[in-house]
């Protein structure tokens, strides 16, 4: 007599599937990380980028004699911009500024850039995604940078491309270094990535 022959549903089992379910889980868990280190990446380049691009347009502006506003008759002025992390500024800000009336090389009206007619502020940009300004440098002509910096003014004047940098220390006060060739803006993320722009005394800029 011929033998029956029974038929067997296939499928997954549960444990079976439970395991796909973290196989899945885990490959998904990798997939986001790492989308979210690039996009924090790109994001902080893109900061370190602007900053630098702001620099050239103050040194632009600052050689070319641009006038602060028209019919201002305002030529004779540097532009440049202020970075400040102490306790009277942010480090999730910096500022563009023209540097009205007797030049100084700094920065002299309120971190909340005010827009009265005798203002100094042009514009104050604002940093997202939890982007920051992290540290503040003094480049010295050999040795190590020196970080105990608070703020930074950096202005253009013509007819040099060459910069003018003013620093401050932690608490605001002004700093008297010497043999200081550049000044690095040190930027961060949430995730611990960095980048920096410098800037140096005879006008070059570089982002690393």
């Amino acid at each position: 007599m011929p033998r029956s022959k029974r038929s067997f549903a296939s499928g997954f089992t549960l444990v079976e599937l439970i395991v796909s379910l973290g196989i899945i889980v885990v490959i998904l868990s990798l997939v986001l990380s790492n989308q979210s280190k690039y996009t924090d990446g790109t994001m902080l380049t893109g900061l370190a980028d602007d900053i630098s691009l702001s620099l050239s347009q103050a040194q632009i502006y600052g050689i070319s004699v641009r006038e602060f506003s028209p019919g201002s008759s305002e030529f004779e002025i540097a532009y440049g911009m202020e970075f400040n992390i102490t306790s009277q500024g942010d480090s999730s800000s910096y500022l563009y500024f023209a540097d009205r009336g007797a030049v100084n090389h700094v920065y002299d009206s309120g971190w909340n850039c005010p827009t009265d007619t005798s203002s100094e502020c042009i514009s104050k940009t604002s940093i997202t995604r939890g982007n920051a300004i992290i540290k503040l440098c003094a480049i010295p002509d050999s040795g190590p940078d020196f970080c105990d910096v608070g703020r930074l003014d950096v202005t253009f004047l013509r007819p040099l491309p060459d910069a003018s940098l003013v620093f401050f220390d932690l608490t605001g006060a002004p700093l008297s270094l010497s043999s200081i060739k550049g000044a690095k803006i040190e930027v961060g993320s949430p995730s611990g990535a960095t980048r920096s722009v410098s800037v140096f005394a005879s006008g070059q800029i570089s982002v690393q």
